[in-house]
């Protein structure tokens, strides 16, 4: 392999290396930072922020970024937990399950229309919706939601085998491996990458872009009512604020796992790797008891830095592919 090949490849995976540091830096500062128990909780603990990191990385790489996620995922949980427990007690789980897909679906397509269709800028269209999802989570819920059925539980909190490893990094894990599969492999995925890169070219070339704009904006809004599924789960709730400040995280976990804010460039290893981040760095200041109230400056230095990361990986391998 070329110099130049390690050098785009240390590029490329630049957020694996930023977790192998930080995982060192924990362990240094607490021995029993590097147990089977913390990882695992590393990874668990962001499972339902994982599938928000997925609806935020579909978006940006299409163009575009979807501020309403947390909302979609909030709205759609609300709406099963009422359904099960209110509206039609005893309906199957899965069934609710399917409801609340479709809820994200359905939004997302109204998203995906109004700014691909009619025109309206993303980030007036969806701060709009996210301020109206949350608004109807409190006029439908009116508070915190409990009792909710095990089953509809189970995709968050079960876990399988002898060692219990939780169902939702199952769910991740595997989504992760769709969602690649999805994005280097189908039609659909390969115009998601050539809309992003270049509209113009892309309608040139045949693409229909309104079309892949609805279409996005329809997955981004599935991933998130996955990711209200894996919230309620884990903890054994819908509160009415679920998912609220997560929006930042998302986009976080989203630019420095290596997608560009441009569009048009980022992988789904990549991706992982900055939803692995967020967890290594919240179990990780839990183990050195860092008090919470500086977590939000924290997390707010995490996005700026990722920003910085991003920036940077684009102009290195912009670099090293014209030389």
């Amino acid at each position: 392999m070329s110099k130049k090949n390690v050098e785009l490849f240390a590029v490329d995976n630049l957020i694996w290396f930023i977790n192998i540091g930080l995982i060192l830096l924990f362990t240094i500062g607490a021995a029993h930072f590097l147990s089977y128990r913390n990882l695992l909780s590393a990874v668990y603990s962001v499972c339902g922020i994982g599938f928000l990191v997925y609806a935020e990385s579909v978006c940006l790489l299409s163009g575009h970024f979807d501020i309403s996620i947390g909302g979609i995922a909030a709205f759609s949980a609300v709406i099963g937990a009422m359904t099960c427990l209110y509206w039609v007690p005893g309906i199957p789980w899965p069934l609710v399950i399917l409801e609340m897909i479709a809820i994200g679906a359905i939004i997302g397509m109204f998203n995906g229309f109004l700014i691909g269709k009619i025109g309206i800028n993303p980030f007036l269209q969806t701060l709009g919706m996210y301020i109206l999802l949350y608004g109807l989570v409190l006029a439908v819920a009116r508070h915190t939601l409990f009792e909710i059925p095990s089953g509809l539980l189970a995709a968050g909190a079960a876990r399988v085998g002898n060692i219990g490893i939780p169902l939702a990094i199952i769910i991740l894990l595997i989504t992760a491996v769709v969602y690649h599969f999805f994005l280097q492999k189908t039609p659909l995925g390969r115009r998601i990458y050539a809309v992003g890169s270049n509209e113009e070219a892309a309608r040139a070339c045949g693409i229909n872009v309104v079309r892949t704009r609805i279409l996005v904006f329809t997955i981004s809004g599935m991933f998130s009512a996955v990711a209200g599924l894996l919230y309620m789960g884990y903890m054994g709730c819908v509160p009415l604020g679920l998912a609220e400040a997560d929006i930042f995280l998302a986009f976080a976990g989203t630019i420095i796992g290596g997608v560009a804010l441009t569009g048009g460039s980022g992988k789904v290893s990549g991706v992982l790797g900055g939803i692995l981040l967020i967890g290594i760095l919240d179990v990780g200041l839990s183990t050195l008891r860092i008090p919470a109230h500086w977590r939000g400056m924290i997390n707010g230095i995490v996005l700026m830095t990722a920003i910085l990361v991003n920036s940077f990986q684009y102009r290195i391998k912009k670099h090293l592919l014209s030389q």
